[in-house]
């Protein structure tokens, strides 16, 4: 713990150099991601009304994170736009974009910016291996499992027709749901978190790998980004103990599709501080690469391939979401300000996720790859 201010010395560096006004940090969201100048482009050539200027954000938020799983030191992407070649969480974002406005996840040839159910449950992996730019020498790790997600997507949403809406079912439509349910516009994060779980549980895969000695896995039953560690299991035998729920993805989705439905429609988010630091391998490597986690088995980072089911990875993640919060409160002391003035988004983006890419860079150049290899089907990171 005593490196911990070594972390929030990386941390307020990284800040002050890219947000000297600390009011201006944006929040953590996919939109960081997207080309703004391209972005606004797009949606000034939308001829709606801002409720659905936000419908559209969402929905291509919902597909952008989906396939947002981590790409891996080696895949790049072209831009068809501007030319230019993009990496990592970045290249995932234009690559998405840019099929989102090719009309990729829309059934509707007359409304392509937009992404309904039937798009989704009929997309072909040949055609987002396009999308993807895939080749024999720029490959993209877990690609069948980021597509049957999406599909799977495609059968929640007309599953769920009270939250995406029955005529065209989309993922645009949880505001229609979330404004219905809190017409003040005062929208509590738990509430949008209920929604979210309860809409999209049946998106993500079962995991049905596990050992005779782990928890039980009930038949039907989706756990997601929810892992298992041997040491948290009751002697009483309660199911469940030994579980550690993540939901990196869905937590990153939350974050992403708060933002427009804020700045679009005036929506105020109450009890933000609800939802963790993403357990991803930015803020994961920050804390190991300054020396706050150490490995007990230090071959570890030889560059082997390591399973997310693995509990080395499991407990460096779970060490991540509860040392950020302490990172968090040193931030906030060192800064002034409170948790809501500086909340979790501002931290992430400010921040611990800047942090992380640049001492893995001075650590591991020329790519700045995290400092344990760990080998996702394209559902977790």
């Amino acid at each position: 713990m005593d490196k911990l201010p070594v972390v929030a010395d990386a941390v307020i560096n990284v800040i002050q150099k890219n947000f000297p006004n600390l009011e201006s940090i944006p929040p953590h969201s996919r939109f960081r991601h997207f080309n703004a100048s391209q972005l606004a482009k797009l949606t000034g050539s939308w001829k709606c009304d801002a409720i659905e200027r936000a419908r559209r954000l969402v929905d291509l938020c919902f597909v952008s994170v989906l396939l947002d799983a981590g790409a891996g030191p080696t895949w790049r992407y072209i831009s068809t736009s501007d030319g230019k070649v993009y990496t990592r969480s970045e290249g995932l974002a234009v690559a998405t974009f840019e099929m989102f406005m090719q009309g990729t996840f829309s059934s509707d040839v007359a409304s392509k910016h937009r992404v309904n159910a039937h798009g989704l449950k009929h997309l072909q992996l040949e055609t987002i291996e396009r999308g993807f730019q895939i080749h024999q020498s720029n490959q993209l790790v877990g690609l069948e499992g980021r597509v049957e997600i999406l599909q799977r997507l495609g059968s929640a949403l007309t599953d769920n027709p009270e939250i995406f809406g029955a005529e065209i079912a989309r993922p645009g439509s949880i505001i229609d749901y979330l404004l219905k349910k809190h017409p003040s516009k005062q929208i509590p994060v738990p509430s949008l978190w209920k929604t979210m779980m309860d809409g999209l549980s049946d998106i993500w895969p079962a995991h049905a790998n596990w050992t005779a000695n782990q928890s039980p896995i009930w038949p039907g039953v989706r756990r997601g980004d929810i892992w298992h560690h041997t040491k948290l299991k009751l002697p009483t035998g309660k199911p469940g103990s030994d579980l550690i729920p993540f939901h990196k993805l869905s937590q990153w989705l939350c974050y992403s599709i708060m933002e427009p439905m804020e700045q679009l429609l005036e929506i105020k988010f109450t009890e933000i501080d609800v939802l963790t630091a993403l357990p991803e391998y930015r803020n994961a490597g920050l804390l190991l690469d300054h020396g706050v986690l150490q490995l007990r088995d230090a071959s570890l980072l030889d560059g082997r391939g390591i399973k997310v089911d693995d509990e080395v990875v499991v407990e460096w993640r779970a060490l991540t979401v509860s040392l950020m919060d302490e990172l968090a409160n040193l931030l906030r002391q060192r800064l002034g300000k409170s948790s809501t003035e500086l909340d979790m988004r501002k931290i992430l983006e400010g921040g611990s996720w800047r942090a992380g890419r640049e001492i893995a860079l001075l650590r591991r150049a020329p790519d700045g790859r995290p400092p344990l290899n760990v080998v996702s089907d394209g559902t977790v990171f």
